[in-house]
């Protein structure tokens, strides 16, 4: 249907604007692009907690890696509600990234390389969707 990656990422980016009701500041190549909509707080605990599975990783701690990327998905689950409609397409992105992460280190192919880089994508676009 689709000729390219980047044709759907292009719809896609159209389609969360249109649905965000958002007003496109850039053009849809930075379909993962994140804008500042969030609060310190409200961002506080899962860069928090994205670290501390990063510093699992980095201690080989097997079992406090997986218990911390579950209680950050947990957290994420928790405040879906409120922070989705804020503005989904920056959810969406950050969604996606902690997907990436969670797949990579309790998936059926653990790559903790994977998931540490995902996790510090994460951070870094919790940064991003953070309000300075």
């Amino acid at each position: 249907m689709f000729k390219s990656r980047a044709a759907f990422a292009t719809l896609a980016c159209l389609f969360m604007a249109i649905v965000s009701g958002s007003v496109l500041s850039q053009p849809c190549s930075a379909a993962q692009a994140v804008r500042a909509v969030y609060t310190v707080d409200e961002t506080r605990n899962f860069k928090e907690l994205a670290q501390a599975t990063i510093d699992a990783i980095d201690g080989n701690k097997e079992r406090e890696m997986v218990a911390k990327i579950t209680d950050l998905e947990t957290a994420w689950d928790a405040k879906e509600d409120t922070l989705k409609p804020r503005d989904p397409a920056t959810w969406t992105a950050l969604d996606k990234t902690l997907d990436k992460g969670i797949s990579a280190i309790r998936g059926s192919k653990v790559d903790l390389k994977a998931g540490k880089a995902a996790l510090q994508s994460l951070i870094q676009k919790l940064d991003q969707a953070t309000k300075k």
